[in-house]
């Protein structure tokens, strides 16, 4: 039985080339928030700012009580990706 790190290894070096899914996860929340900094006339941002940042800016959203999964992967990805840039 393989530890799932090494069934993430690539095939050549003796693994199953599976991806690691978080790192995928966190790729594409990624591109979300990329998504919602560059093109604010989609309608997603329009929702999501509506509600979690009404001032534009996806990076410095207000406090809500109780966000969304949806909106709490997107910030948790945007802390990332401000944390990587700042």
């Amino acid at each position: 039985m393989l530890a799932w790190d090494r069934l993430c290894f690539p095939k050549e070096i003796g693994g199953l080339g599976f991806r690691d899914l978080h790192r995928f996860n966190i790729a594409l929340l990624g591109q979300q928030v990329w998504r919602l900094m560059s093109c604010t006339d989609m309608l997603c941002f329009q929702v999501l700012s509506a509600k979690y940042f009404p001032n534009g800016d996806v990076l410095h959203p207000k406090h809500i009580d109780k966000p969304s999964f949806t909106w709490q992967s997107i910030a948790k990805a945007a802390c990332m990706l401000y944390d990587g840039f700042g």
